[in-house]
């Protein structure tokens, strides 16, 4: 690899903390070890990042409104101060920063994490009746502008095929497996608590209602728990979850940065990806499913999703509807009580995160495409 010192790379994010997990600790880290000078805009107060990341703070915006009304032109602003020979932005609010900065000579790769006009379907804070026409204006707009980015950087192969961008890589969300805990796969399963966990955005359609429900079924033991490791999407997605009867068996510890999740995956016996059916989710490998698997900890997962595909293949879970919380709790019943046959499944996933689906092919991809356009 070519030594890249004194090139700079800024990223950009209106929308994500300066700690998120493939922004930081995949992208960044990468460019950081292949000699680039890297920054980070991003909301919230300033902090110290590891891999030799400096972090450009701004303002955390206290709602929507002010973020698109404010957030937006500072991260422009903050973007133009830094002088960057490559800027690569993250959230699609920031499409209009991006193709200012390319209408001023600059390289601006576009990163799509998500499947924007299914995930536009899906927002709750949309009415459900317009939200198909702002999907289509979104799409419209896509297919307007993505041509004009140096390149795209789709998360997933099935994200990718909305694009029409000559220089399109797809970089998957693959986990570093260091940062997932100790590779004997951490304490025997016989010795840990019977705790679920689930780590990522907390919402409705990802399940946090079914999740909740499931561990307060009479076919699970009374000290089993459910850990909610993420952020909730809203105040009233809380407050619904919190009224039901499981919340009393559900510990919500918050978002969990890098060192503290493999210490929480370590006292779990099962993963759990409980994502409801929408079109959005269909084709999806959530980051989650390999982070559970990587971890040790065989998945909970929806029968709806691609990632059947996964488990089945490699034995490393078990799918059910995500609807049904007594199948859910069946699952986990099946989970907690035959550690052994749990720990295996966590085995063979963890292997198969080895040899298949780890960050490092996908670091090879992000780097070559940067020694393209520097």
């Amino acid at each position: 690899m070519e030594d890249r010192r004194g090139h700079k790379v800024v990223h950009l994010t209106s929308v994500h903390d300066a700690t998120d997990p493939r922004i930081l600790h995949k992208e960044c880290a990468t460019l950081a070890d292949g000699g680039y000078e890297v920054v980070i805009v991003a909301p919230g107060p300033h902090r110290i990042l590891p891999h030799r990341v400096r972090h450009h703070s701004i303002d955390r915006p206290r709602n929507r409104v002010e973020r698109l009304l404010r957030t937006i032109p500072r991260v422009f602003r903050a973007a133009l101060s830094e002088k960057a020979h490559v800027y690569h932005l993250h959230d699609p609010e920031l499409l209009g920063v991006g193709l200012l900065l390319r209408l001023r000579g600059a390289r601006v790769i576009f990163d799509v994490h998500e499947d924007i006009v299914l995930d536009i379907r899906t927002k709750p804070w949309i009415p459900p009746s317009f939200r198909n026409g702002v999907a289509a204006v979104a799409g419209a707009v896509l297919r307007t502008v993505e041509r004009k980015f140096t390149a795209i950087v789709p998360a997933t192969p099935s994200i990718a095929r909305s694009y029409t961008n000559p220089n399109t890589v797809v970089v998957r969300n693959y986990p570093r497996l260091e940062e997932l805990g100790s590779e004997d796969g951490g304490p025997s399963f016989t010795q840990r608590p019977l705790n679920a966990i689930y780590v990522g955005a907390i919402t409705r359609v990802r399940g946090v209602e079914q999740m909740v429900d499931a561990i307060a079924q009479p076919s699970l033991p009374a000290f089993a728990r459910l850990v909610l490791a993420g952020t909730f999407e809203d105040r009233a997605t809380r407050d619904s979850a919190a009224s039901r009867q499981g919340w009393r068996r559900t510990r919500d510890v918050g978002y969990l940065h890098r060192d503290q999740l493999s210490g929480a995956l370590a006292q779990a016996r099962a993963g759990l990806l409980v994502l409801q059916p929408f079109d959005s989710f269909e084709d999806s490998l959530p980051t989650k499913l390999f982070e559970y698997m990587g971890a040790g900890l065989p998945v909970v997962a929806s029968k709806f999703l691609r990632c059947r595909e996964v488990i089945e293949r490699y034995g490393c879970g078990i799918v059910g509807d995500p609807r049904d919380a007594a199948e859910i709790a069946e699952a986990l019943k099946t989970l907690f009580l035959r550690p052994a046959q749990a720990q295996a499944m966590g085995v063979r996933g963890r292997r198969a995160v080895r040899e298949n689906f780890e960050w490092n092919s996908e670091a090879r991809n992000l780097i070559g495409l940067y020694e393209r356009i520097v």
